[in-house]
């Protein structure tokens, strides 16, 4: 899966990149891939590491491995996103 520069993104833009993580993670367990070796060798999760605060992190990954898409959860998880990608580009722009 090729992954996207999530400052390049809008909120609808970020919304379909998780269900297109979540979806390209889901049918790499059905073709019986072990989510332990699917981790170790993905590179899927770092920029979202970069950006999000260490607390929200864990709740991330555990939402995307699940793929949880309720609109609650989902509607957090972006506004954390886009609270952490404006805090870095005006860290960066400084």
């Amino acid at each position: 899966m090729k992954t996207k520069a999530l400052s390049l993104l809008d909120r609808e833009g970020l919304k379909e990149y998780l269900f297109e993580i979540q979806d390209y993670i889901d049918a790499n367990m059905e073709d019986g891939q072990d989510i332990d070796d699917f981790l170790d060798n993905t590179d899927i999760f770092e920029e979202f590491e970069k950006v999000l605060p260490d607390e929200e992190y864990p709740v991330f990954v555990i939402t995307i491995l699940n793929k949880i898409r309720s609109d609650y959860i989902i509607n957090r998880l972006l506004d954390v996103l886009e609270t952490s990608l404006s805090r870095n580009a005006v860290g960066h722009s400084a």
